[in-house]
């Protein structure tokens, strides 16, 4: 009986080694693998711009001066092109709905979505350059956080740009028009979330988000945002512009989301100790053109 105790007490503690050792083996290892897929997307994540572009435009700059980044370039008024879309409507917003709908299973870490210009009075930069824009664009910031506009000063777009549940005539044309578009398009475009009292962020459409938060949504959350797009009776212009203030809620982000400048400016491109203000001159000297740079 002794004998079969200390047999039974070795059995037993062979068990617990093995236990251990297995556990080392195969648990261990899978979270070394997860720690060593974080550690390789914050120091080497994979990127891609992806641009809308017209058919006339001269998009060279993005494969020479940004040729460490993937390049997507879409075609709107081009159905022969290599990346297109199925209808050129709502502005850029047809082109990266599209583009996460047909990429979804396959996103790199980090999605910049750009128009095809280089140089425009909206980039937040001395000369209106998109291209220190983007190599100054600290990717682990994206990846942590998910989502980062590539504008940071306010205006317009911010304190708060609409008041979809209160609209006024107060602003320009395309302003008023949009705001009394806005709570029917919301509650299609996300039927989940209540229509906000206000909306606002910096204009105006350029944005870098990590794979991860497009993920937060279903691929059908996109098609249904898509198939919204190409059926709506508003025009190009208003439907693009709706677009334009919900991608920051889209991607999971407050309806309100203004950082101050200074933070923006610091955690998103590293440009830190800035001494930042309203900077309401970018209104006064657009010569009034409207956030897609067009006169009202």
């Amino acid at each position: 009986m002794a004998s079969f105790r200390r047999t039974k007490s070795r059995s037993f503690m062979v068990f617990i080694v093995l236990s251990v050792i297995l556990y080392y083996i195969c648990v261990k290892g899978i979270f070394s693998t997860i720690s060593s897929r974080r550690d390789d997307i914050t120091s080497n994540p994979t990127k891609v711009i992806v641009a809308a572009s017209l058919k006339d435009d001269d998009t060279s700059w993005i494969r020479k001066e940004l040729s460490d980044w993937e390049a997507k370039i879409y075609v709107v008024d081009s159905p022969e092109a290599k990346y297109t879309v199925p209808l050129n409507k709502g502005r850029e917003s047809m082109v990266y709905l599209t583009y996460i709908i047909d990429h979804y299973d396959s996103l790199p870490d980090v999605i910049v979505f750009i128009h095809s210009q280089r140089y425009q009075w909206h980039n937040d930069d001395p000369l209106y350059d998109n291209v220190p824009i983007i190599r100054s664009l600290r990717l682990p910031f994206v990846t942590k956080t998910g989502y980062a506009p590539l504008r940071c000063t306010w205006v317009p777009g911010c304190p708060s740009e609409l008041h979809p549940l209160n609209p006024t005539d107060e602003g320009r044309e395309t302003r008023k028009l949009t705001e009394r578009a806005y709570a029917a398009a919301f509650s299609e475009l996300l039927p989940d979330i209540p229509v906000p009292e206000a909306v606002g962020a910096p204009c105006s459409s350029q944005i870098a988000v990590s794979r991860e938060t497009v993920w937060r949504r279903p691929k059908s959350s996109y098609e249904r945002m898509q198939k919204w797009l190409i059926e709506t009776e508003l025009s190009d212009k208003i439907s693009g512009r709706v677009m334009e203030y919900t991608w920051h809620i889209i991607m999971q982000m407050p309806t309100v989301y203004c950082p101050p400048a200074g933070q923006c400016y610091c955690m998103t491109f590293g440009l830190c100790d800035l001494k930042c203000t309203a900077a309401r001159w970018v209104e006064e000297n657009t010569d009034g053109r409207s956030q897609d740079g067009t006169s009202e």
